[in-house]
């Protein structure tokens, strides 16, 4: 990939972030981290991220809330939503909100990477 896109990954569990950014910055994306709903809004105007990958159940401003606002706010921003809850009908509330994939925890790494991939193609 010669251009480096920006994604931001919003998960207030630490070493989860500190994976997938090893993980995202090997295979040639540039990351940013936030554990916090709120710093993740500010990044967001800031630095104008292409792709977020986002966890549900956070404390303070959860991913629900925050998928909320940058919908209006970042409608081409692409999300996708990486969670360890298992809610039936949980990808269609999640579609409605803005969501543009959704993985469990564990996560996938291949999956993770074909939904970036799929979405990157757009991009360059």
């Amino acid at each position: 990939m010669k251009k480096k896109i920006k994604i931001l990954i919003v998960d207030d569990e630490y070493a989860f972030c500190r994976s997938l950014k090893i993980f995202l910055e090997k295979i040639g994306f540039q990351t940013i981290v936030t554990t916090n709903g709120e710093h993740a809004l500010d990044i967001l105007k800031e630095e104008n991220p292409a792709i977020m990958t986002l966890d549900i159940r956070m404390p303070g401003l959860n991913g629900y809330d925050i998928l909320q606002k940058v919908k209006r706010t970042h409608p081409d921003l692409f999300i996708i939503v990486i969670t360890a809850i298992d809610v039936p009908k949980m990808e269609e509330m999640l579609e409605h909100s803005g969501a543009h994939a959704l993985l469990r925890k564990p996560i996938d790494l291949q999956k993770l990477s074909d939904a970036l991939y799929g979405f990157v193609g757009h991009l360059l």
